[in-house]
């Protein structure tokens, strides 16, 4: 091996050791961002009570969904559970947030729809047991 090579080679480890070093510092970093737990009265209730409640309060709501307090949201609506906890996919209310193509309208309608990181955030909520 040329003196050159031999540079190139030792340059070349110390760069993917130094990579590797990083991307281990900075994996805890987004561990901890990722489990941030996310609770209903802090961050899913202003959420809906801005987009959702209008339609879903009161003694008719739209499907029979209650959504202006955690209680009513767990008993479901005319067709059945919204959301099972752990599960966020496997419940209509993400389904519905998210619109599925030929399944489900999207909601809320219009102007009034969540933006991306507010469903991701009720998502997480959901994955976290929805608590």
């Amino acid at each position: 091996m040329t003196r050159l090579n031999l540079k190139h080679a030792v340059a070349r480890k110390v760069l993917l050791n130094a990579l590797v070093c990083a991307a281990a510092l900075m994996a805890p970093v987004t561990a901890l961002a990722d489990d941030k737990s996310v609770t209903y009265q802090d961050q899913i209730k202003p959420i809906f009570d801005q987009h959702c409640v209008e339609c879903h309060e009161g003694w008719f709501p739209k499907g029979g969904l209650r959504m202006d307090s955690l209680e009513n949201l767990r008993e479901g609506g005319k067709n059945g559970p919204s959301y099972f906890a752990g599960k966020p996919d496997k419940g209509r209310l993400i389904n519905m947030i998210k619109q599925v193509p030929g399944r489900f309208s999207q909601m809320p309608p219009g102007e009034k729809s969540l933006t991306e990181a507010q469903y991701q955030l009720i998502r997480r909520w959901i994955e976290q047991g929805a608590r």
